[in-house]
Order: structure tokens, then sequence, then C-alpha cells
């Protein structure tokens, strides 16, 4: 019989371990770095093969290079035209005839040849010269992109699949009536709530997303779709993460008051107890906005990376903010395992009370994320400012 519990993570799991081993293989079996190219001067690039040990490469001439204004004169693109030879495996080329071939590649758009990826990094004052990030991973980014795939669309399914501890959640929220309400109306009233509650959301994130993005005129490197695709949802996720904290602080002052008026008793377990229901109501609905917060967020990370990938010739350069972002991403990823803590006698305060500190304590980390990169460490996000 399948295991419904394994099967809903087993897919999100492996696109995971999939993303990491293409991660792995870039970083062994590929190769980067920079290349300066001027008008006068050829550039060859040579790579061995790590399986054949063949060696492959290219040779680079510079044909063309310019600046693209936008209506008030701030630059808005960057065109690099080339001319380039591809001399294959050197062992072959004496029999087989050599053909240049034309390239293009503009900001947000690398030129991809046999193998080779090149991107817009710099040009030259004088604008005879330009400086082209290149990488040479013919297996690592497919790889990669397809742990990308995978896990969007493991991600969406989620959502679909009947039997999840998702599911259960929702359930267990609307299933208990309310001060003798029936059934019926007290679900009505929790999906209402939560109908109120989505659309509170999505306006937060509209309005952080309206304060983080840079204001025109914007770099090149930002005009792209995927400026505000990777804003919108990373913005969204914390406005979730937002929400959980604010969940959490009710629930302990809640808790604070119910010790102060003696409503809190000691049980024979040796865990504290609070009297009525309302924390533990809380707490599944931090669990609940949990999934869709950190599946959010790990979406907009990828989507940076897809980005960095196309602007910069790699999607993982360990800037400070994807860094935190990342760290981030983690802790909540072990506050959505934190249920299974459950089942040992660790605490010696009720599982919801230790639950609601930690969804306090994680979203410090969103704050240093958010502002404290930005202030204190700088990077290439420097420009969200």
């Amino acid at each position: 019989m399948i295991n419904h519990k394994w099967t809903n993570g087993f897919w999100i799991h492996l696109a995971l371990g999939i993303i990491v081993l293409g991660a792995c293989v870039t970083h062994f079996f590929g190769e980067q770095g920079e290349i300066h190219l001027r008008a006068d001067q050829a550039q060859t690039l040579t790579h061995r093969s790590p399986v054949t040990h063949n060696p492959s490469s290219v040779t680079l001439f510079l044909w063309d290079f310019h600046v693209v204004n936008d209506a008030q004169g701030n630059p808005a693109d960057f065109i690099t035209e080339l001319r380039l030879l591809n001399r294959g495996n050197t062992q072959t080329t004496k029999t087989t005839p050599l053909s240049v071939d034309e390239g293009i590649l503009r900001m947000n758009r690398p030129l991809k040849y046999h193998h080779f990826r090149f991107c817009q990094s710099d040009y030259d004052s004088d604008e005879m010269g330009v400086v082209l990030a290149y990488n040479y991973d013919p297996w690592g980014i497919g790889i990669t992109y397809t742990g990308y795939a995978l896990l969007l669309i493991a991600m969406i399914a989620f959502f679909f699949r009947p039997r999840t501890r998702f599911r259960a959640l929702l359930k267990s929220l609307t299933s208990n009536s309310v001060s003798g309400l029936t059934v019926e109306r007290s679900r009505r009233r929790v999906i209402a709530g939560l109908a109120a509650l989505a659309v509170l959301i999505i306006a937060l994130a509209i309005i952080m997303t309206k304060v983080v993005t840079p204001k025109p005129p914007l770099q090149p490197v930002l005009q792209t779709p995927l400026l505000g695709i990777h804003v919108s949802v990373i913005m969204l996720a914390y406005t979730l993460f937002f929400v959980i904290m604010l969940n959490g602080l009710i629930a302990l002052v809640h808790v604070a008051c119910c010790k102060i008026n003696g409503k809190m008793a000691k049980c024979t377990n040796k865990s504290y107890m609070v009297n009525d229901q309302m924390v533990n109501r809380l707490m599944t609905l931090s669990q609940i906005l949990l999934y869709p917060a950190l599946f959010c967020l790990t979406a907009g990370i990828f989507i940076g990376a897809v980005w960095a990938n196309m602007s910069w010739g790699r999607y993982w350069g360990w800037d400070p903010k994807e860094t935190w972002a990342l760290i981030t991403m983690i802790v909540y990823a072990a506050l959505l395992h934190f249920p299974w803590l459950k089942k040992f006698s660790i605490f010696h305060f009720q599982f919801s009370i230790v639950y609601h500190v930690l969804c306090v304590i994680n979203f410090l980390f969103v704050l240093f994320t958010y502002f404290g990169v930005s202030y204190l460490l700088g990077g290439l996000h420097s420009y969200a400012n």
C-alpha cells in the first residue's frame, strides 16, 4: 500500500536532490570566468572535457558594440556582436573545414555557442572593448533546470492532492463548531475569514513590491519581466511570514494573560496547558499559511537563480541577499517539519506555545534578509535599498 505522506513530499525532495546534483556537476565539471575583448584583438577559449579529456575551443572576435539609450539618455541595453570560430576537437580540425559564425548577445539575453554561454558583464569607457562572462557547462545547467521544473510542478500539485497534511489542517480548522454554531456555519465563517486574509495579504504584497522595486531609470539588468515576477513572489512570501509571526505574537500575549489571570494549569505530564482553543487554532492557521509562504519563497529564489543565469552566466553566486534568502528558506522548512517533534517528549511547554515562539523567532531572519543585508552587507542587490 502506498504511503501518501511519503508520496506527497517525495517529488519535492527529489527535485531538491536533482538541483543539488546539477550544482555539483556544474562545480566539478563546468568552467566559468571572464574574457576581455577589444575590437582589434581575437581571444580563444579552450576547455578540456573531464570525461573524454579532449579539448574544445572557440575563438571570439569583437565585431561591434554599442549602448542603447532610452528617451532620457540613460543606458537601457548593451548589444555586442561577435564573430565566432568553433575549432571543436583539435584532433579533428585538421580535416574539418572551419567556418565563422555570427552571434549577438544583449543584457539578459546570453549567447549560446557549442556549450559555451556568453553574458554581458562590462565594457570599456571608449566602447571599443567589452568584458564577457562565460561558462562551459553542457550538463549541469540542464540537470539543474530539470530540478527547477520538477520542483515547481510538485509544489503546485501539492495543493491539489487529496491526502496531505495541508488538507488535514484545513479540515480541522473548519470541522468543529464554535459557540453553538453549526458545522456548516463555522466552515463558512472560516472560509470567509481566510478569503479576507488572502485579500489583505495580496494587498500588503503589492504595497511592499512597490516599495522595494527600484524606481526608473532602471539599470539594464533590471529591465526584464522577471523583475516583477521575482519581487512579487518574494514579497508575497514575506507577507505570509508576517501574518504567521503576527499569529504567534497574538497567541503568546494571550498565553501571558492566561498565566497572569491563573488560567494556565500545570498538568501531570509537566506541560503547561492553556484552557481554551485560541492558541491551537492560531497554530493551525499558521501551519496552513506556512505551506504557500515557503513555496512562494522557494519559487522566488529559483526564479532569481534563472534570472542570474541569464544576466551573469551563473545561477548562484553566494551574494549576501541570496544567501540569507536561502537561510530563511531553510529555517522555515525546518518549521514545516517541526510537527514531527511532537512525537517526542522534549518540551516543557505545550507544543503550540513552542511553535508560536519559533514563528516569531524565524521572522527575524526575514527582517534581516529584507533590511539587514541591504544596509549592512550590500552586494548585487544593493540597488533594492
